[in-house]
């Protein structure tokens, strides 16, 4: 599980665009390969539920901080348009999984799982650890959470199509803490970045259904969790590298156009190639 944290600040409206599939108004990436709803969870610091899914007004609601199934605002709600609505996570893995998934429905069932466990792990990480400021402005202190609720946004490719299991695990700005509805301490789980990130891994890399069905097919994976025997395939399912590298190629044409007369050139090939 690799990846930063988002701050989402738009309109719940535009968020809206995570779960429904209406292209006059959503991104065509949250379209293409999403599921139409989010599923919802609620948390605390010793459990973590399941309470549904959302659609896409009910989501909508929640993204504003309302409650999903009333739509009764939680506590005093900001307007403007700077105002934090949710905290987003990425739960995923490396590429060379979703190809082993690609090609096997009992592998994709059990890497879904494993996935949705992961997400829960990530959800009762930030629920144990999260603080919300409590007093008056100059001598507020940071206590624990309550509660909180966050959605998780399933999606099976990358912005450029490529086979990309992932989840958007998203946690509402609204927490709830000492008798009512707060702001969550967004710069804490920035500060717990590596830590999730780590969590989130390993919940998958680890689980013993998906190492199950990788084996049941022959499988196995090296000791940053690449499936050996996938990842030697996995830049030819990748548009973005394709498009990196026609961008190389296309640099280093041009430059030796413009140096006929040197022999080395920028070296850039070299080094993508390195990387890669």
């Amino acid at each position: 599980m690799h990846g930063g944290v988002k701050f989402y600040r738009g309109s719940a409206a535009a968020a809206r665009s995570y779960v429904e599939a209406d292209h006059s108004r959503a991104d065509d990436y949250y379209l293409a390969e999403g599921t139409g709803l989010a599923e919802h969870y609620i948390a605390g610091p010793s459990a973590v539920r399941r309470a549904g899914d959302l659609d896409g007004p009910s989501y909508e609601r929640w993204v504003a901080g309302h409650d999903a199934l009333t739509g009764a605002a939680k506590g005093r709600l900001r307007d403007d348009a700077r105002a934090l609505r949710f905290v987003e996570l990425v739960v995923n893995g490396p590429k060379s999984w979703s190809l082993a998934a690609a090609l096997h429905a009992e592998i994709a069932t059990a890497y879904d799982a494993a996935m949705d466990r992961a997400a829960g792990e990530v959800i009762g990480w930030v629920a144990e650890h999260a603080t919300t400021r409590v007093g008056p402005r100059g001598r507020q202190v940071q206590v624990p959470v309550e509660m909180v609720e966050a959605a998780v946004v399933r999606h099976y490719t990358s912005r450029a199509g490529d086979p990309h299991r992932h989840l958007h695990v998203q946690i509402n700005a609204r927490v709830f803490a000492a008798g009512a509805w707060r702001g969550l301490h967004s710069v804490g789980v920035v500060d717990s970045i590596e830590a999730l990130n780590g969590i989130g891994h390993a919940a998958v890399m680890c689980d013993p259904e998906f190492r199950a069905a990788l084996a049941a097919r022959g499988y196995t994976l090296d000791d940053d969790g690449e499936v050996r025997q996938l990842a030697p395939y996995t830049a030819g399912f990748s548009q973005r590298a394709a498009q990196i590298n026609r961008n190389v190629d296309r640099y280093e044409a041009d430059w030796r156009a413009e140096h006929p007369d040197q022999e080395s050139g920028p070296g850039l090939r070299q080094t993508w190639d390195r990387r890669a």
